[in-house]
């Protein structure tokens, strides 16, 4: 009987070895507007307005109006399976200028190509405003009026 009960663990714990990665599966997330080299090819240089773009990739993610207007898109993909870290499989950054309504410079960026744009990682924290205890305690009265209580 001894023999039996260490015959079915031994297939409890091989079965539950086999089923466990079968249970999990890999989510793929989108983030961005997704953009692929026909769209990119859609966009004419000299050709294109900024209706046109909008009506191709929707709106930008960011309006850059240094010398030039540019519109900024991007998009990326990230595959999370299980407790594993997130994996970063593809991102892409399409910088669109444009002068008079008019689409003169259009620039694709890869994932190898990541380095060139910064991302600040600074952060603004906003303390909101600070009250005393008193403050919050006595800091309605006065701000009710008659009218709040009334029933229509």
């Amino acid at each position: 009987m001894n023999e039996k009960k260490k015959i079915n663990f031994k297939t409890l714990v091989i079965l539950s070895l086999f089923f466990t990665p079968l249970g999990c599966s890999k989510i793929v997330e989108q983030n961005g507007v997704p953009t692929n080299d026909e769209i990119f090819q859609q966009l004419n240089i000299g050709k294109s307005t900024k209706s046109k773009v909008k009506k191709i990739l929707g709106e930008p993610l960011m309006i850059d109006y240094q010398l030039v207007e540019t519109w900024i898109y991007f998009s990326q993909k990230i595959e999370k399976f299980a407790f594993f870290e997130p994996k970063l499989s593809s991102r892409k950054v399409i910088l669109l200028s444009f002068k008079n309504n008019i689409l003169i410079k259009k620039e694709s960026f890869s994932q190898k190509d990541s380095k060139i744009i910064e991302i600040s990682t600074k952060k603004v924290i906003s303390g909101g405003r600070k009250l005393t205890v008193l403050q919050q305690i006595f800091g309605n009265i006065g701000n009710f009026s008659s009218q709040n209580f009334q029933k229509d």
